[in-house]
């Protein structure tokens, strides 16, 4: 087997990262010999796992310590003489600096690498934090730069492929990104609520995201003055723990969204997976998955799809099919994403 080094991301329980550190390894194994390169073993007295003290997905200084010490382990062994000719590289995360240094140590030792990533997200979407805090200027060029230097990008979704393609004007970047879905193992990340999920449902319509102003929460709290017999929770404002947010979504009906951006969406999956029905504008990453049902256009019409679906979520035959065929396409596409991975990197394209 060819080796395959991933480049991890720190193992945060409120985050997907923790499920990706033992999936990735799982997955990738199959095919690969897997070697993960990580950040200093110190975070683990020091709850990086656990806390975001600055930031909103991963705590911005930490992050950089930990990407830090990977550029540390990558120099070494390229001089120790380990890296050789045909070993691949993948990034969990594409926006790293830790690109940069891999590229300049692989070429100038005249190692032929291969390297690739994953993109969440960076400087071509209007609504990132990126953008949103000024990075854009010079950003953009930096990423070009790690765009170019790798073999290979991996995106979830076909309209987070077309944001970047477009953003940055280089045709020959759509043959280097491929869209292969969300890599997780959803079935086994829910395992243990069965029992829960089979409950009666209540009246209650979740607001899966954070209160930032790319999430429109005020459009949230807007159908709470007109929908006055249904019960809505703004999730991040419980405070929850993994298993209790979890515990709270097998409750509830209806999960709403009316984000301004979203390349994926892991917070309306989770909901829609825990058996509520996702009320998502027609447009983004939603356009392509989820069913026409699920779908509005303006405000009007995301009333109209609430009441319908509170009222008719245990009558509606329709309903019922819709949700499931859309659960099941998600955890397959999900499972297919590893070995769609696997196959370019195997191929070297």
């Amino acid at each position: 087997m060819k080796n395959l080094y991933i480049v991890t991301l720190e193992k945060l329980d409120s985050r997907y990262t923790k499920q990706w550190y033992d999936f990735w390894k799982e997955e990738f194994s199959k095919e690969f010999n897997v070697i993960y390169i990580d950040g200093n073993n110190v975070y683990e007295d020091s709850n990086i796992n656990n806390t975001i003290d600055k930031g909103r997905f991963l705590d911005i200084n930490k992050t950089n310590i930990w990407k830090a010490y990977q550029v540390v382990k990558m120099g070494e062994l390229f001089r120790d003489e380990v890296i050789n000719e045909d070993d691949s590289f993948i990034f969990m995360d594409g926006w790293d600096f830790g690109i940069t240094a891999l590229k300049y140590m692989s070429q100038l030792n005249n190692i032929n690498i291969k390297i690739y990533t994953y993109l969440h997200a960076g400087s071509w979407d209007n609504w990132d934090f990126i953008t949103q805090a000024g990075l854009r200027e010079w950003a953009k060029h930096t990423e070009l730069g790690w765009l170019k230097a790798c073999d290979g990008h991996f995106v979830a979704t076909e309209y987070h492929k077309t944001l970047i393609t477009r953003y940055f004007n280089r045709e020959q970047l759509k043959d280097k990104i491929h869209v292969v879905g969300f890599p997780m193992d959803w079935k086994k990340e829910l395992s243990g609520l069965e029992e829960l999920k089979q409950m009666p449902k209540k009246d209650i319509i979740i607001f899966p995201h954070r209160l930032n102003k790319e999430k429109s929460p005020e459009s949230f709290d807007k159908l709470k003055t007109v929908l006055h017999k249904y019960q809505f929770i703004t999730t991040v404002d419980k405070n929850l723990s993994k298993e209790d947010y979890y515990k709270l979504l097998c409750t509830a009906k209806v999960v709403f969204s009316a984000s301004k951006q979203e390349t994926f969406g892991i917070g309306t999956v989770e909901a829609m997976l825990l058996g509520c029905i996702p009320v998502v504008p027609d447009r983004l990453a939603y356009v392509e998955l989820y069913n026409p049902l699920f779908k509005y256009n303006d405000s009007y019409t995301s009333r109209q799809r609430i009441e319908h679906i509170m009222e008719r979520y245990y009558s509606s035959e329709i309903l019922d099919k819709a949700l499931k065929e859309n659960q099941e396409k998600i955890i397959k596409d999900s499972l297919d994403a590893i070995p769609k991975m696997c196959e370019v990197i195997k191929n070297g394209i």
